[in-house]
């Protein structure tokens, strides 16, 4: 009897957290910060680009605010025609050892969500902006917000002693083969209130862009951007394809629980 009340309190327990999560994801990103912000036409441009799952940062390689090639050696890529630069943030295990999202291990996403894993930074080169991704966003913004956006983007690399960013040796996964890429060490750790699409969220915060209060999902990031109409409900999982069984309840709570979520935020709206 015991086993079983233990059992059913694991149980509960995972259920409402699980529906808090979901809950205050809608919430939060319903609040924005720098809500007065407003995109310069003459500005400069940083474009947000997301597979659904997991959104980056692009910027020009080479501008008069900043030149990466100064941070990150372009010796260690394919020479190309590049002119754009891609970076990402996200935990060591989900870039290095998952192929894809049915392929992920609860190992791995269960160090990450629990913030036992270390993170990596992700940067791909591209020759133009990658507009192939389900959802892409071009900011406009001053000589400040891009600033200090790239400022955020380069602390969240972990560096030596001479300030030089630590390349990481991997063996390139399938999903990878067509990128032209490199991982880095990164600061900090992943876990269920720090995604990669927080850390995104939290570099507009940082320079002062409009965005969500929080959110941990890509759909968060661009949902204030009027030029994009969105159901943020829609599609409202936590893997773009069904997981190992052992993870699949996160995507089956989340699918009862957002039509719930619509009506609540209809009537309190």
């Amino acid at each position: 009897m015991v086993f079983f009340l233990a059992i059913l309190a694991i149980v509960l327990f995972v259920v409402g957290f699980v529906l808090t999560y979901l809950f205050a994801s809608v919430l939060f990103v319903r609040i924005p910060t720098n809500r007065k912000w407003q995109s310069s036409d003459d500005g400069f441009e940083v474009v947000l680009v997301s597979n659904g799952a997991h959104t980056d940062i692009v910027f020009p390689i080479q501008n008069s605010i900043f030149d990466w090639s100064t941070f990150i050696d372009l010796k260690d890529y394919q020479p190309s025609q590049a002119k754009y630069i891609a970076l990402g943030w996200g935990d060591k295990g989900f870039y290095l050892e998952t192929p894809s999202w049915a392929e992920l291990k609860p190992r791995v996403a269960f160090r990450a969500l629990f913030k036992l894993g270390e993170s990596a930074m992700h940067v791909v080169l591209y020759d133009e902006i990658p507009e192939d991704m389900k959802w892409h966003r071009t900011l406009k913004v001053s000589h400040r917000e891009y600033w200090r956006m790239a400022k955020f983007v380069r602390n969240s690399f972990d560096r030596g002693t001479g300030g030089q960013v630590k390349r990481i040796e991997f063996e390139d996964l399938p999903c990878y083969e067509h990128l032209n890429h490199q991982f880095y060490e990164g600061e900090g750790q992943y876990h269920f209130f720090k995604t990669c699409n927080s850390w995104v969220n939290s570099a507009l915060k940082y320079a002062g862009i409009k965005t969500a209060t929080w959110t941990p999902f890509s759909k968060g990031i661009f949902f204030h951007h009027p030029e994009l109409e969105m159901d943020l409900y829609e599609d409202f999982n936590f893997f773009q394809t069904e997981p190992e069984p052992q993870l699949a309840f996160l995507n089956r709570s989340a699918n009862r629980v957002k039509t719930r979520l619509r009506g609540f935020w209809e009537k309190i709206k």
